[in-house]
């Protein structure tokens, strides 16, 4: 037996043991708090588990619960019994334990280094995706305020293809530093403002438009709205954001965007990925609606929220 992006999907029937084993053997399409409170992880990391193994024909699915088959079951000893081989316990019991904590935040955990690491790759990674996105957006002499756009390669694709786009980026130290190396080498005017997307301390300037990628999917709903509530005092009436995400479309995703759920699920505590509807009831909040959708890849999807 073999499967693709292994490591990933290991963690999943890992994850499914310890789960199942404080379960029945009716396994609900979601559980209540009090389960999820005794099971000791959030309901992100259920659903994100539960997903990737039906599309790997780990588990099934009724409809309205999951099954549990003898060839499932099969299968799931299979895996086991491979991590056991390996003596990769450790491993898995330390990503479960970090499921569990209530304090679990990917950037908190890493070291300066790593962090510097991680920004420097970044970079051709979302520049890659900004030629797509400068396709379905006309950014030319606009200002544009970016929350969390590390070391700028989203920003240097946009604003190489748009002419005199004034552009800014908030955000930690590490990658602002390596994002005015970037800027540099690219002869490309960015500002990078090294601060707090919860605290935003920017001058009284009004932004024609607001870019959140890959930012939101990593808090629960109470943090998105402190953050899109700071936004508010920089825009104005015809202020547009630009919500670019790996967004949910249906009930069973692509496996590069389920995989990515667990992960997120387990390594930003409350963080999840989320439906266009849902999106647009956070933005709801700040009288902002859904105005376009623009599929940029088989992974990200662009919104586009309009004030209402």
């Amino acid at each position: 037996m073999d499967y693709d992006n292994y490591m990933e999907l290991y963690e999943a029937v890992y994850f499914f043991d310890r789960i199942r084993g404080c379960l029945d053997q009716n396994l609900p399409e979601q559980i209540n708090g009090t389960e999820i409170k005794r099971l000791g992880i959030n309901e992100s990391v259920y659903r994100a588990v539960m997903r990737i193994l039906v599309v790997n024909n780990l588990l099934d699915y009724d409809g309205s619960r999951f099954v549990m088959s003898d060839a499932n079951n099969e299968k799931h000893h299979h895996i086991l019994e491979h991590i056991i081989n390996k003596n990769q316990n450790g491993y898995y019991a330390v990503l479960f334990d970090k499921a569990s904590s209530e304090f679990q935040f990917f950037f908190d955990s890493i070291s300066e280094s790593e962090y510097d690491i991680y920004s420097r790759y970044n970079f051709p990674i979302t520049l890659n995706l900004g030629k797509e996105v400068a396709k379905h957006v006309d950014l030319a002499h606009k200002r544009v305020l970016e929350l969390g756009g590390n070391s700028g390669g989203l920003a240097t694709a946009l604003v190489t293809a748009h002419k005199e786009c004034l552009y800014t980026i908030v955000d930690t130290k590490i990658p602002c530093r390596v994002g005015n190396e970037y800027k540099k080498i690219n002869e490309v005017d960015i500002k990078f403002v090294e601060g707090n997307v919860f605290e935003l301390m920017l001058s009284s300037a009004i932004y024609d438009y607001i870019v959140i990628m890959n930012l939101l999917h990593d808090f629960d709903d109470i943090k998105c709205l402190d953050i899109l509530r700071n936004c508010t005092k920089h825009c104005d009436r015809n202020t547009k954001f630009l919500i670019i995400e790996d967004v949910l479309t249906s009930e069973f995703e692509p496996k590069e965007i389920i995989m990515h759920g667990l992960r997120l699920s387990v390594e930003c505590r409350g963080g999840r990925q989320r439906s266009k509807e849902t999106l647009a009831h956070l933005f709801s909040n700040i009288n902002y609606g859904l105005e376009k959708t623009v599929k940029i890849n088989n992974i990200h999807t662009m919104l586009v929220m309009g004030m209402d």
